[in-house]
């Protein structure tokens, strides 16, 4: 009977996660992608340039993403989809990371792909929110916040 009842959650859950309209990554195609308008021209330009070149020189993907429409989902299951949708790191090694942040909501996440989940664990992550992000975007220092907590990333 239990075996029936997960089945049957798991399948209500696909329904409702393919019925959702997750956004495409701007074009041309970006590692910086800010659809609310939170950092100006330069800042996205100058985080873009830091995050291509980590990538190059690593082969790990690092995305910014701010999005405000999370479609009833919790952001953490949000970002999980939007990594999977737009393929963030390198599908053999799984090493893309995701943070994404939702200013309407007030809320932020940083997701981990499983091959760098040694590395960058959950804690550190929460920390990274807790301790670089959360005090910045407190003072408003927007971009301030995401190039500190993306150089710890690095």
């Amino acid at each position: 009977m239990l075996k029936y009842l997960y089945i049957s959650v798991l399948l209500l859950l696909c329904q409702a996660l393919t019925g959702q309209n997750l956004p495409d990554p701007m074009k041309p195609k970006r590692i910086v992608n800010d659809f609310t308008g939170l950092l100006n021209s330069q800042e996205q330009s100058s985080l873009e340039s830091k995050l291509v070149q980590f990538d190059r020189e690593s082969s790990t993907e690092i995305a910014v993403v701010t999005y405000d429409d999370l479609q009833g989902f919790d952001i953490a299951d949000f970002g999980d989809l939007l990594a999977q949708k737009w393929g963030i790191g390198q599908a053999d090694s799984n090493n893309g990371i995701l943070m994404l942040i939702s200013p309407v909501n007030h809320k932020m996440t940083i997701r981990v792909g499983y091959g760098l989940e040694g590395v960058v664990t959950d804690a550190v992550s929460k920390r990274l929110i807790e301790k670089v992000l959360s005090p910045a975007f407190r003072n408003e220092q927007y971009y301030a916040g995401i190039d500190s907590a993306t150089n710890v990333l690095i």
